[in-house]
């Protein structure tokens, strides 16, 4: 999970910071935060990088958390999810950042287990957070298990290291959803890995080979010069 936190006080940001880390439970994967003081900041993080979750005040001297959201709800084809934390908590003022396209809306000072209940809540509805441990999940032919970590196609299976898997659950988790080289390398591999080489780019072109995602299986994954990957689902005929 990565998630962008936004407040341009820093003692804030790091009681904001303690508590998303205690969400992940034993043996799950630490999220990754970034914190931001202004919102001009975020927002150039946010034309070339992809985060999961925003967390965003209202009131900063430069760009506020509103008129942030806005500009994701406008100009991004898969916005991520937002939470508006602030200390302005009149009626007037949820309505707005609600129909501006907030998934919810906490007031500060806020208490720590409940912003931890909200952020799992709207993730759930969003999709990126189960509360089963391991399910199988169908993609046209593709049945992928999360218990096994194995890919089956017509009860045939793909041979896919953990690593193979776990990229190409997350390609089909956001499909449709433009993910940065920078979203996948932090999830997926260690900053002396990628230093060394190019593994993000051979670990694409074996996902395509071994999992055939060409067009006349229904999948296109497209490389977005500069920015990352977009799995899409097309029309086809499958065999």
């Amino acid at each position: 999970m990565r998630v962008a936190i936004l407040d341009d006080e820093p003692a804030e940001l790091r009681r904001v910071e303690q508590t998303l880390r205690q969400i992940p439970g034993t043996g799950e994967q630490a999220w990754t935060l970034h914190s931001f003081e202004r919102g001009e900041d975020l927002l150039r993080q946010l034309r070339r990088e992809t985060f999961d979750l925003l967390i965003l005040d209202w009131q900063l001297p430069d760009l506020s958390g509103l008129s942030l959201l806005r500009w994701t709800r406008e100009h991004m084809e898969a916005p991520p999810a937002a939470i508006m934390l602030t200390s302005r908590d009149a009626e007037s003022d949820i309505v707005q950042a609600l129909n501006a396209g907030a998934d919810d809306y906490v007031s500060k000072p806020f208490r720590p287990n409940e912003l931890k209940a909200r952020v799992s809540a709207v993730l759930r509805r969003q999709g990126l957070q189960r509360n089963a441990a391991s399910e199988v999940l169908s993609f046209n032919d593709l049945n992928f298990d999360d218990a096994e970590l194995t890919v089956t196609r017509a009860g045939n299976p793909i041979s896919l290291t953990e690593r193979e898997y776990r990229l190409a659950r997350c390609l089909f988790a956001n499909l449709g959803r433009p993910l940065s080289r920078e979203y996948l390398y932090e999830r997926f591999w260690t900053h002396e890995e990628m230093v060394s080489s190019r593994p993000l780019d051979t670990h694409i072109y074996r996902l395509r080979n071994k999992l055939g995602l060409t067009a006349d299986r229904g999948w296109q994954l497209l490389t977005i010069y500069g920015y990352g990957y977009r799995l899409e689902s097309v029309a086809a005929a499958i065999e």
